[in-house]
């Protein structure tokens, strides 16, 4: 290629030329026209360099778009008092916390240098910096009250929505603070996390259809369940009804913690309970042969379940009940009793070993030796084992050996479970995966707990307004997750699935030259599964213009 300028009516163009040699003959194949001499100068000296800045995207327009779907925004700007403050609105400021601690920054220190770095610059316009302080004066205003208020009208917003509770579910957990000296919520309990030194905060969640959290309460962990559900039960029924709902219209599923004679007639004077039998009140059912189980079908996580209809008697009220059995979670059962068995002979040998040793040091007191042999053996297993001390001679001696007897029993109901309900003309199967729906609870309760979503550990507040309030901000991060899936609606698509998805959807501004008047948004690319989400939720729309 050569170039070549030619002369039109007085002026010089510049032209690209290529010439090839084709049958014997020169041809031009070529001829590209460059342009005049101002032109070619402009082109050689024009800055043609791109700059492109990258944010991200997907978590925060999903979360923002889920927020306003579901009323969030709408509520708490509704419910939380401005004044004549300017620059972020209430609902900002707090769903910033929201979006912020599932994109990782989990305190509020770090709020301001994530909003920079964050898409949500290009939606929300602070006009001060983004202090700690302005979020604590926030949290402040979610009291009880406002909580309830918020959560009412999420629950109204998803009803015209057409998502209408019939089914509700109820769990409890607890998470462990570094509080020391707080006000009535941190107090030491039963961790669940095993952290027996720290003060626990516990948290009562009840999902609706679509997992979507109802109603959240924050209580003392010293609360037993039992206690905790008899108290929160005419609650539950109320914000039923203020959401205009038939109480007889809603079963209700709980854990066997929550069990009890009253709680149970409590229940069934206002609604539909789905529940199941503690194993200490189904000896006689584990006795059942498999070969009676007439119903089998497979789940949605791909195990085969068997079943036998029963009718029985419990906490004084006649129940239709289901034998549920799991060949592959009775082999996990046997599996973890071997393990702690093996680990509790151990233990044992080992205190035997130190019986009656002579030299140095106190000697061991036969309460002193009860009191190890107890603690050496988990709560649930010491009915299964026989053990006493007794003193000869000065002499202590320990005998200790598993009740054969005992251990048949309980290897009966290794991988069964027994359900019960009111509703009586419920299919057997349905019976059971109402029951079985209690697994999406307490995944989402794990999601809480999960510093790669949407964690209520760490607690960085003291006062007990503001713990509400955290955990409060923190389920509804849970609820924007699920209303997502919902609008997806792929039974293949984990909440887990969907957060790494999101994170990997981002937007570059690209500067194309001088100035920033030529700079435009465009997203990243993604793979199959991340475009598909992001259709899915029209997160093109969120793109600024």
């Amino acid at each position: 290629m050569h170039f070549k300028i030619k002369t039109i009516k007085g002026n010089k163009y510049l032209y690209v030329i290529k010439n090839e040699w084709i049958d014997g003959k020169v041809v031009q194949t070529i001829q590209k026209y460059v342009g005049t001499a101002d032109h070619v100068y402009e082109l050689i000296t024009k800055n043609t360099e791109k700059k492109v800045a990258s944010y991200s995207f997907g978590k925060p327009a999903a979360l923002l778009k889920a927020a306003e779907e579901v009323g969030l925004i709408k509520s708490l700007n509704k419910h939380i008092d401005r004044k004549n403050i300017k620059g972020l609105t209430p609902a900002e400021y707090l769903l910033l916390i929201i979006i912020g601690r599932s994109e990782h920054s989990l305190s509020r220190n770090v709020l301001d240098d994530y909003f920079k770095e964050s898409s949500l610059q290009f939606f929300m316009k602070p006009k001060y910096k983004l202090s700690s302080q302005n979020f604590l004066n926030y949290m402040e205003k979610l009291d009880e009250e406002t909580i309830r208020k918020i959560e009412l009208d999420i629950s109204q917003t998803l009803i015209k929505k057409g998502i209408r509770p019939t089914k509700l579910t109820f769990d409890t957990t607890n998470f462990y603070t570094h509080i020391e000296h707080g006000e009535d919520l941190p107090k030491k309990g039963f961790s669940k996390d095993k952290r027996y030194d720290k003060n626990l905060i516990g948290v009562g969640l009840t999902t609706s259809n679509g997992n979507l959290p109802f109603q959240t309460i924050t209580y003392p962990a010293n609360v037993p369940d039992v206690t905790l559900f008899s108290d929160l039960i005419d609650s539950i029924c109320k914000r039923i009804e203020e959401i205009g709902i038939p109480l007889k219209e809603i079963t209700i599923v709980f854990d066997r913690g929550m069990n009890s004679t009253d709680n149970i007639e409590h229940v069934l004077d206002k609604m539909h309970v789905v529940g199941a039998l503690p194993s200490s009140m189904c000896k006689d059912l584990f006795h059942v042969p498999l070969s009676d189980f007439e119903e089998e079908w497979i789940n949605g996580k791909q195990n085969i379940i068997k079943a036998h209809r029963v009718n029985g008697n419990w906490y004084g009220k006649e129940f239709t009940g289901v034998i549920k059995y799991t060949e592959i979670t009775s082999r996990k059962q046997m599996h973890e009793w071997e393990i702690k068995k093996s680990d509790i002979l151990r233990k044992i040998e080992e205190i035997g070993s130190k019986l009656n040793r002579k030299g140095k040091g106190r000697k061991m007191t036969a309460k002193g030796l009860m009191n190890r042999v107890v603690d050496a053996i988990p709560k649930q297993y010491r009915g299964l084992f026989d053990y006493n001390v007794v003193e000869k001679e000065g002499e202590l001696q320990l005998n200790f050996s598993l009740n054969d007897d005992q251990e048949k029993e309980f290897l009966l109901g290794m991988g069964k479970t027994v359900v019960f309900t009111d509703k009586e003309n419920l299919a057997t199967k349905e019976i059971v995966d109402m029951y079985d729906s209690r697994n999406m609870i307490e995944e989402d309760i794990k999601w809480l707990k999960d510093k790669l979503l949407i964690p209520i550990k760490p607690v960085y507040v003291r006062k007990d307004v503001k713990i509400r309030a955290h955990v409060f901000l923190c389920v509804m991060g849970l609820l924007l997750h699920n209303y997502l899936l919902h609008l997806i609606d792929d039974q293949e698509l984990t909440i887990q699935k969907l957060a790494d998805n999101l994170e990997k959807i981002r937007m570059g501004l690209v500067y194309n030259g001088k100035g920033e008047e030529n700079a435009e948004f465009v997203v990243e690319e993604m793979n199959k599964e991340t475009a598909e989400i992001f259709t899915k939720l029209q997160l093109g729309e969120y793109i600024p213009s």
